[in-house]
């Protein structure tokens, strides 16, 4: 559930692969592949854009609704006719963001083996930090400070965890031993959204020994540890040592 209007898909609402990229960006490509029921609505999805694309670039404390107005090629005076203050249209970016995220993830989060589905759930969740670190960081802003965003956030938040619990619960026949599923979900989604943050949106000098450009490496780690937590196990040596040259591949072809 998202605070923003729907819209439907020209395409007939077929749902659209993952991609990662800045979400200004991924939005912008909505004005040629989104249906719009009104003028108005195109106006006010073009002010989403430059409202994401102004919270990615300054954050949300020095986020002016004169230079969202400006970047949609609107009058000041447009702007509120479609949201009432800076607080609102921030709220709605930065929840339509976090549910594009996880969702990316979810579809994503499958493969040949469970070490692969997680392993391709963390490279999402990295690729999507690495594309949108100002937007994350407006994430954590909006936690401790608007009350209105954590209304909306709180139970989307507690959803996902569920949904991991879930499929821990299934995938592991885990019996709950010390916890249970939706605790130990609650953990390592903890431990996956502190570690990227710091590593890659913060910059943590405790994290100094942690290089973000091998994005890889990090959503690797990040699963097998996730793997051991669950399974009580390593993770297979071959998937890993075919993760491992994967991500070296890559980072010999950039």
């Amino acid at each position: 559930m998202t605070t923003g209007q729907k819209l439907t898909q020209a395409d007939g609402g077929r749902a659209e692969p993952p991609v990662f990229m800045r979400y200004a960006d991924y939005l912008k490509r909505g004005l040629d592949t989104l249906s719009f029921g009104s003028k108005g609505d195109r106006t006010r999805y073009r002010l989403k854009i430059a409202a994401a694309r102004a919270l990615e670039e300054v954050g949300y404390t020095d986020l002016k609704v004169s230079d969202v107005c400006s970047n949609a090629g609107v009058a000041l005076g447009t702007f509120y006719v479609y949201y009432k203050d800076k607080n609102e249209i921030a709220i709605e970016v930065v929840i339509d963001f976090v549910t594009h995220m996880y969702e990316t993830a979810r579809q994503v989060g499958h493969g040949r083996s469970d070490f692969d589905a997680i392993l391709n759930t963390n490279r999402a969740f990295v690729a999507m930090y690495e594309a949108n670190p100002g937007l994350m960081k407006c994430h954590v802003q909006l936690q401790s400070q608007l009350s209105e965003f954590q209304d909306i956030w709180r139970p989307m938040h507690q959803k996902w965890i569920e949904t991991l619990g879930r499929s821990i619960a299934r995938r592991s026949q885990y019996k709950g031993g010390i916890g249970s599923p939706v605790g130990v979900a609650r953990a390592l989604e903890g431990m996956v959204f502190y570690y990227l943050y710091s590593v890659i949106v913060s910059q943590d000098h405790l994290f100094e020994e942690e290089d973000p450009s091998r994005a890889d490496n990090l959503a690797l780690m990040l699963s097998s540890v996730w793997y051991r937590a669950v399974y009580c196990k390593d993770p297979p040596v071959e998937e890993v040592e075919a993760a491992r040259h994967q991500a070296e591949s890559v980072l010999a072809g950039k």
